[in-house]
């Protein structure tokens, strides 16, 4: 198994280079992993949000503070990214593996366990007015942590979760009028950060994504980290299109329309 960490600075050619990764799982029947740093901000749109009355309005508010809009892989709901997150992403041939269940249970485990590793204290479990609300939400002491989502393909399935180290004042707005708008609650007190949770590491990103790698490591004894497959980048440049959202598109002329 190898493990990929780059990362693209467009965030839609970001979002492509998992797609990419998922399939070649479908295609190829080979599994990866990915971890990474996002390279610059992005608000995250599920297909629910894509549909939603006021789609057009959530693009207008992530562009108006500086955030690209960006049409998800997986599923979930409307979520703020940048670099102060880390991102796990796992490419699953999905032969003998149909429980969506079973992938959350893993990937959520691998987290919750790394966590404990570093520290700190986190268990699988909701906060009423969390971002991005779900049941495989990692929590810890002060709110949400991260969410996790994922997207079953034929011959395929990719699960990622997004983690959260430390949240900007203008992400923390863009998510909160985000969710207004999806009339998703809201609650600045379920929103947790793990930077002021590991105050002891000078830098937070590596010490975390060193320690899920190990954990992961667990599972696959031989996992390496190497560069993405050659030919890959070409095939997310060809999927790219299908990540972004067009300036001023009607809800049904969105990037999910032929999914």
């Amino acid at each position: 198994m190898e493990l990929h960490t780059e990362a693209e600075v467009e965030p839609a050619l970001d979002v492509a280079i998992s797609h990419a990764l998922l399939q070649r799982a479908a295609q190829q029947g080979i599994g990866s992993l990915r971890i990474w740093r996002p390279r610059r901000a992005a608000l995250s749109l599920g297909r629910l949000d894509m549909r939603d009355p006021g789609a057009r309005a959530l693009a207008e508010i992530a562009r108006s503070a500086g955030l690209e809009p960006v049409a998800r892989l997986a599923g979930g709901r409307a979520a703020v990214l940048d670099s102060g997150c880390l991102c796990l992403g796992w490419a699953q041939p999905a032969a003998g593996l149909q429980d969506p269940g079973g992938r959350y249970r893993f990937v959520a485990g691998a987290i919750v366990a790394t966590l404990i590793a570093l520290g700190v204290a986190a268990e699988v479990a909701a906060t009423e007015g969390e971002w991005c609300p779900g049941t495989w939400s990692v929590r810890g002491p002060a709110g949400k942590l991260g969410g996790l989502a994922q997207r079953v393909i034929r011959g395929a399935a990719w699960s990622e979760a997004l983690l959260v180290i430390e949240r900007t004042p203008a992400c923390k707005e863009v998510a909160e009028r985000v969710h207004k708008v999806l009339e998703i609650p809201w609650r600045e007190e379920a929103q947790g950060e793990l930077r002021p949770l590991l105050a002891g590491e000078a830098d937070v990103h590596d010490a975390l994504a060193t320690a899920l790698a190990a954990q992961l490591r667990r599972r696959w004894p031989a996992l390496r980290v190497g560069p993405l497959p050659a030919g890959l980048r070409a095939q997310a440049l060809a999927l790219r299109a299908d990540h972004q959202v067009p300036q001023g598109s009607r809800n049904d002329q969105g990037p999910f329309k032929n999914w």
